[in-house]
Formats: structure tokens, C-alpha cells, sequence
């Protein structure tokens, strides 16, 4: 599948959702794309995408679906931290230092919005809190 890096500079890559690894980057429009996004955070890739079934996080071979039975969150502040809960369990974290700090600082105009496209890890703990309810149908209609 091919899906477009989360920020636009990163271009359009090729992405195997069985193993998780990411090629080069390719000559093909954004718009060619599947729908979803990649993410390349402290040498590793993460990925949110869709199957027919639902919305998926995905973490190497390690996926985990964007339904209830998960629980997606994300601190704020300059140094964040992702997790993932099933069950009541931690699955999996990850720290990481917020992009948009220093504009979120000096930009009386940054807002959520600017937020959600500064920190990947929000945009899908908010695609989580919208999407975990619904049938993948109705996101495909969207």
C-alpha cells in the first residue's frame, strides 16, 4: 500500500502492512495514496491507516485498531508521552519531544488545529476519540 508521510515534505511512500517497514520515498502524487498517514519518530515508523474493518495504529508488525476495546491518549506539554491501553493495560508507550512547542510559544494564532498537525501521536489519539464508536463504513463515507 502506499501511504503519504504525515508531513508533506516527507512524500508518498510504499508501506507493508504485514511487517511494518517503510520504502523509499516514490514519484507519485499525494493523491495516489491509500488512505493514511506515516510517522518516522526516533529512527522508527509508525502508521495510521484503515482496513475494511476499522482504523489502525500500527507499530512494526504491532497493530492495534482504533475501536473501544483500545484506549489512545497523549500528554501535553513540551515532552510527551503516548500510550496505548488494552484492558486497562499499558501496551505501549512512547516519549517523545513536541514539534510544535516553540511555535505554539511565540504564534498568538496557534490553535488546536496547528496542535493536531505539529504531533502525529494527538491527530491519532483524536482519530480514537472520534472513530472508536463508529462502523468503518461511516468513515468511508466521510
Amino acid at each position: 500500500m502506499l501511504l503519504a508521510h504525515y508531513w508533506h515534505a516527507g512524500g508518498v511512500r510504499h508501506f507493508d502492512e504485514l511487517t511494518g517497514v517503510v520504502g523509499i520515498q516514490m514519484s507519485v502524487s499525494r493523491e495516489s495514496a491509500d488512505w493514511g498517514f506515516l510517522w518516522h519518530q526516533r529512527g522508527k515508523w509508525f502508521a495510521i491507516r484503515k482496513d475494511r474493518e476499522s482504523l489502525i495504529f500500527q507499530h512494526g508488525t504491532k497493530q492495534w485498531r482504533l475501536r473501544s476495546d483500545h484506549e489512545f491518549s497523549v500528554t501535553r506539554g513540551f515532552l510527551r508521552q503516548f500510550k496505548i491501553c488494552e484492558d486497562g493495560q499499558v501496551t505501549f508507550t512512547l516519549k517523545y519531544l513536541f514539534t510544535g512547542a516553540f511555535s505554539s510559544n511565540i504564534d498568538p494564532t496557534y490553535d488546536s488545529i496547528d496542535e493536531e498537525s505539529d504531533d502525529f501521536f494527538l491527530y491519532v489519539s483524536e482519530m480514537w476519540a472520534y472513530w472508536k464508536d463508529k462502523d468503518i463504513s461511516t468513515f468511508l463515507k466521510a
